[in-house]
Parts: C-alpha cells; structure tokens; sequence
C-alpha cells in the first residue's frame, strides 16, 4: 500500500514539475527531450504554429553557419485566469563548448501561435526567423521578423496582417492581407529594400492572380460591392487600370441600388486614386 501511495505522490508532482506536451507534438528523443525541459519555462507547454503546416514546435537552424544548427523552441504559457490571452514565447539555444546555451528569448501576448519558421527576408544568405502571434479576430495577427546580430537575434520589422503568404519565387517578399469588412481583404506584397520592407510592384504583378482568383469566387457566389472594392483596389496595385475602372462602376452601381452614399463616396476616392496612379504610371514611361 505505502508502495502504491509513494508511486502516485511521485506521478503527482513529476506531472506538475514537468512542461506539457501536446498532441499536436511529436515524439521527443531523449536527448532532445532533454534540452527542451531544461529550458523551457516550467509552467509551459510546446506549441506548434499553424504554419507552416506541420510545423514543429522546435526547429534547427545554423544562424551564424558555424556547422552547428541552433534550436528554435515554441511555447505557450496559459493565462491563470482563463480565457485572458496566453503568452507565447519562443527560445533559441547555441551549443558552445559541449554545452547547450539559451541565447535569445521573446514572449508576446496572444491567443494563439500563427507562424514560425525561416526565411531569408534581407536576402544576405542568412535566414531570420519569422515570429507571428494571432491577437484576436477583428486584430488579426502581428508578424516580427528578427535578424541574427552579435550571436543573437535582433527585432528588424513589424507587420500586422490577417492572412500572410511567403513568397520565394527567385525574390523573397510577403503577401499581406488585412481584412477590410466581411470576408474581404486589402493586400500589399511587401519586399526588403536594404532597411525595411516596402511595397514591391514586380512582385505584386506576379501575385495579383492569387488575388483576382480569390475575389472571382467570392463574387461568382454573392455579388456585393465589398468585393469588387476590394478587388478595385489590387488591380489599381497592379497597375491593371482597365480592369480597376470597370471594377469600381460595377461595384458603385450596387452601392447605389442599395442607398449607400457612404460607400458611393469610397468608391469615388478609389477612383481618383486609380486616375493618379494612371497619370503616374504614364509619365514614369
């Protein structure tokens, strides 16, 4: 019987010491499983992102190419009172003289882990790490990226969006969609000029079907005005002025069937930024 109590006590206080693993986690080996428990806050638990799909909750990455990859570890620590926003952190962890080192760590608030992983944004040949934390439904997610400086990682730009896409198709650069209304989204393609990231024209061209696809089957099943303003919008981008102008009439016609002067108004602006963008675009040539 005392056997049987010694047991359960142990059991007890090893699963209240012990980080959780969840599901969603693969199997550990030992070794790494031990790495990972001796630096991660006690009272979290591994976390995997939703993307990159199928994403791990930790990754290895040679940041200063020294033949040795470092860890990147993902985890959450769950608010105390529930269902306040968790903190999501990540560490990463060097192997100097045999011995294994955290060497940077972050924590953001948030109700949910959006994106983690590499990429080689700056294009210098060394990846930064992309750290993405979902804040809420209506505020979508708040991406940072982060450079490897002086054996640690420094915070180099913020970018808030409700979908991202990386794209790396010979130039790197981000897909950016921030929601609008209902389920329509404004989107910019954003490359790295040398200092931070700007809006990149070559690369939207090449992204605008993936845009125009998206916004065909929203209308081939409800055509409402938000989505040919929306889709106005990324053609204006993409320099597709044709296409912009007969965007905005249709959409402005359905605004003004339904008694919407506001909306009318909006496409109005939209189409004195589409004769700017033209008259730019013309004397640029």
């Amino acid at each position: 019987m005392k056997k049987i109590l010694l047991f359960i006590i142990l059991t007890s206080v090893n699963l209240h010491l012990s980080p959780i693993f969840t599901n969603a986690e693969v199997k550990l080996n030992k070794e790494l499983e031990k790495i990972i428990y001796e630096f991660i806050p006690p009272n979290s638990k591994l976390v995997s992102p939703e993307k990159p799909k199928s994403t791990k909750p930790y990754q290895f990455y040679d940041f200063n190419k020294d033949g040795q990859e470092e860890i990147i570890i993902t985890f959450e620590i769950k608010a105390k009172e529930q269902p306040n926003p968790s903190q999501y952190g990540v560490i990463v962890l060097r192997k100097v003289n045999k011995r294994w080192e955290k060497i940077w760590e972050t924590q953001t608030q948030g109700v949910g882990l959006d994106y983690s992983g590499v990429a080689d944004i700056t294009g210098d040949g060394i990846k930064e790490y992309l750290f993405g934390v979902t804040i809420g439904a209506a505020a979508g997610n708040n991406l940072e990226i982060f450079k490897w400086n002086n054996n640690s990682l420094k915070l180099i730009a913020e970018v808030p969006y409700h979908m991202m896409e990386l794209l790396t198709n010979k130039k790197v650069g981000l897909a950016v969609w921030q929601w609008y209304i209902a389920d329509t989204y404004f989107v910019n393609v954003l490359k790295w000029n040398g200092e931070k990231l700007v809006f990149d024209e070559e690369l939207y061209a090449s992204y605008y079907p993936v845009i125009e696809k998206f916004y065909h089957d929203k209308i081939s099943k409800m055509d409402t005005w938000f989505y040919w303003y929306t889709l106005a919008d990324a053609q204006i981008k993409a320099n597709l002025f044709d296409k912009a102008r007969i965007s905005i009439q249709k959409g402005t016609t359905l605004a003004k069937v339904l008694s919407m002067p506001d909306v009318v108004e909006d496409f109005e602006q939209l189409s004195d930024k589409l004769k700017k963008r033209k008259k730019g675009a013309i004397s640029h040539n």
